[in-house]
């Protein structure tokens, strides 16, 4: 019989695989695959259990991270190397420039699915086929962290994401656009409700994350900047009146 650990873990697991397929059926024909290419047939796929631990693991460092000085989920860094990975890895097909340059952007955010997802393509098209495959475990751990957060359909039960950048991670995992966003505030709590459209059967969605982390960090550094302002002006008041030379 298994233990209750295990037990929970297997039931981690299950709940994943459910919220992938209600989210396959409310997509109606949106495939749950990933922009990185597929993993070839030799390469096997973690057991539940594992994917589980996985799941978890990734999640405790994910919100170590946001408590840690290094975390910063509006770093315009990460954007830019995301930006020109893909550029180098879709148009100039320059695969070593964007392993390079995802690998840039992850030394501002080394959590970040979306540069994560280049990579392990860029691996994959080098021919770097164990490279691949150990990015994409990671990127899939951290998504499974994100989905088994909640199932995003309401406040109660929205994703809970440590930055924009993972919201469009979900967004991309299911081939959705997004179409609107509003920023709500709910019994004390922040969210990003995002309305999203699937291109391929017309159907939109309504989509909840949680984005109190990201939040709280950009009010802290906002309430900061305020101080130093208030502190430069109270500087200014002080300074004494120049006497003009005799």
């Amino acid at each position: 019989m298994a233990s209750g650990a295990n037990g929970r873990k297997m039931m981690m697991a299950c709940r994943g695989a459910a919220l992938l397929a209600a989210m396959l059926v409310l997509t109606a024909g949106v495939r749950a695959a990933p922009p990185a290419p597929a993993a070839p047939a030799t390469a096997s796929a973690p057991a539940p259990e594992e994917r589980a631990a996985r799941a978890e693991a990734h999640r405790k460092l994910r919100l170590e991270y946001a408590a840690s000085p290094a975390y910063n989920p509006y770093a315009s860094e990460t954007g830019e190397s995301r930006k020109r990975a893909s550029e180098l890895l879709e148009e100039k097909k320059d695969f070593a420039g964007a392993i390079a340059e995802a690998a840039k952007g992850l030394e501002h955010d080394r959590f970040n699915i979306q540069l994560l997802m280049t990579k392990a393509a860029a691996h994959r098209a080098a021919g770097d086929i164990a490279q691949a495959d150990e990015t994409r475990q990671r990127w899939m751990a951290l998504m499974d962290s994100i989905l088994e957060s909640g199932d995003g359909r309401s406040f109660e039960t929205a994703f809970q994401v440590i930055s924009v950048d993972e919201e469009y991670a979900v967004l991309g995992i299911f081939r959705l656009e997004m179409e609107n966003q509003r920023l709500i505030e709910h019994e004390g709590h922040q969210y990003d409700v995002l309305e999203a459209r699937s291109p391929k059967s017309g159907n939109t969605l309504t989509i909840y994350f949680n984005i109190d982390l990201p939040k709280q960090w950009l009010d802290k550094r906002l309430r900061g900047a305020d101080a130093e302002a208030e502190t430069g002006s109270e500087d200014e008041e002080k300074m004494p009146t120049p006497v003009p030379p005799q």
